[in-house]
């Protein structure tokens, strides 16, 4: 555990911003709060709101957000969409425009290495593998995965040359290394500036806890910047914390120092 956190964060937050998938629950599909987290999450959202920013699309976030008795602003889908966690209704929606899709699945398909699946996340039908056929809906993101790390990189330095379009490294469940793509404008941080925004707070206000790669911008929009103990070195270089593993329940150590 690693305590950069300067004398002037001391005060009183407003908003606690966690990511899911190794933050806030151990990287499995069905994987949910320990007891110990969901009891600290409960104490704090008396103090201050409490929301996730994950990319999991909304049908995978929902059990999570029920189970915890969450309200107010979320961030799904990568930054994607801003959803309201008790009605779950849409708050914001950035939609990713079928050229840009085209353009990346034009890349990945068209570079020998790549052999992995194409993941769509529809705004209105949740994850659905890609078809040639996919004309309709509202699609939110592209997930590229079965990506070794060197691969990832380059890909990754590939799409980053498409207009109109945000790219990250992610690491999904099933241990390699995947891409998450979704519009330009839909980033985590876009997500803490639409939540600050409805919250009527400044994102100095917000606690933000990550431990990969897409939660570099959910850390760098916050004005405390936590990482996990798990979290990969790039982010845990610019964090102003580092808060032990979600394997020892981190989110608890944090609530307890910065909230309670």
């Amino acid at each position: 555990m690693c305590d950069r956190t300067p004398k002037w964060y001391m005060k009183k937050f407003k908003a606690l911003i966690m990511d899911c998938d190794g933050t806030l629950i151990l990287p499995q599909r069905d994987a949910m709060p320990t007891p110990k987290v969901t009891k600290a999450i409960k104490q704090a959202s008396k103090k201050l709101h409490v929301g996730i920013a994950t990319q999991r699309a909304t049908p995978n976030t929902i059990p999570i957000i029920k189970h915890l008795d969450l309200i107010g602003p979320s961030i799904v889908a990568g930054g994607s969409l801003i959803i309201d966690s008790k009605s779950l209704k849409v708050i914001k929606e950035e939609i990713i425009d079928f050229d840009s899709i085209y353009q990346v699945i034009k890349i990945a398909k068209d570079y020998k290495k790549y052999g992995g699946p194409f993941l769509i996340q529809d705004s209105e039908k949740g994850d659905e593998e890609w078809a040639e056929s996919y004309v309709i809906g509202k699609p939110i993101g592209l997930f590229i995965g079965s990506l070794s790390y060197d691969l990832a990189i380059e890909l990754e330095d590939k799409l980053s040359k498409i207009p109109n379009i945000a790219v990250h490294k992610v690491i999904p469940w099933a241990g390699q290394f995947g891409l998450a793509v979704n519009a330009a404008l839909a980033t985590k941080q876009h997500g803490i500036f639409e939540v600050a925004k409805i919250l009527g707070i400044n994102t100095h206000e917000i606690i933000g806890i990550g431990d990969s790669y897409n939660d570099f911008p959910l850390l760098m929009a916050c004005g405390l910047k936590v990482a996990m103990g798990n979290a990969v070195e790039e982010l845990k270089a610019i964090a102003d914390y580092i808060a032990p593993s979600v394997e020892e329940d981190g989110i608890v150590d944090v609530i307890n120092k910065f909230v309670l």
